[in-house]
């Protein structure tokens, strides 16, 4: 039973430390930018959240306001 457990023991260690070596591979080399690159490199969009982030601004600006303004 002793020689069974460390067959099985030994077998799982080379499989793990087998996996380990093949994820550890390099793979295969860049070609350059793909398509839909864009030049020059500052490529963010701007407008995309930060409106929205204003506009959520705006609106609890607002709430605030009117809830102030109801206190009173």
């Amino acid at each position: 039973m002793n020689r069974i457990a460390m067959k099985f023991l030994l077998s799982a260690v080379f499989v793990v430390g087998m996996s380990a070596v093949i994820s550890a591979q390099t793979g295969p080399p860049i070609q350059g930018p793909g398509p839909g690159g864009c030049f020059p490199p500052p490529c963010i969009p701007v407008d995309g959240g930060i409106s929205l982030l204003i506009a959520a601004g705006l609106g609890l600006a607002g709430k605030k306001a009117y809830d102030y303004h109801k206190e009173q």
